[in-house]
């Protein structure tokens, strides 16, 4: 009888252990999405509309809630102000897509294949700038003022 409530306190105890390891990582898709500072649209239809209205271009980050590099990205460059300053005037219009919510099959559809990935798109969908992992801020700014340049 001792031995069984030794075993079952160890058991105890190493379940409360991992979910101690393992609860820090876990995070919502709002969390990291408001955290960044950036109001992102999650429609790819409605961006690619919005496009078609403004003659904007459509910045797709493609990312996973567990994705610690895509929570990293979103944290170091998204929060950075000037980049949410150039995305809040207007220049691009923000999208992401949480690549394991992805019914339409969009990363698919661009062959992303890891993530972080983002993309700028025209009107049309077709692709303007592509880079795979995380971009900090000094060089992406310079990246949304050239791509708001071009006419979609």
């Amino acid at each position: 009888m001792r031995q069984e409530k030794l075993i079952g306190s160890v058991v105890l105890v190493l379940l409360v252990a991992s979910f101690s390891i393992l609860a820090p990582g876990c995070v919502n898709e709002n969390e990291v999405l408001n955290e960044s500072g950036v109001e992102w649209l999650t429609s790819y239809d409605g961006a690619l509309n919005l496009s078609r209205e403004s003659g904007k271009p459509v910045m797709i980050c493609f990312w996973a809630v567990w994705c610690s590099a895509c929570e990293k990205y979103s944290h170091e460059t998204f929060s950075d102000p000037v980049v949410v300053k150039t995305l809040e005037e207007g220049f691009i219009i923000p999208l992401t897509i949480d690549v394991d919510n992805d019914q339409d099959g969009i990363a698919s559809m661009y062959g992303v294949r890891s993530i972080p990935t983002t993309l700028i798109v025209d009107s049309d969908g077709n692709v303007l700038n592509r880079w795979v992992g995380s971009v900090p801020p000094d060089m992406l700014i310079p990246i949304l003022h050239n791509v708001s340049a071009m006419e979609t």
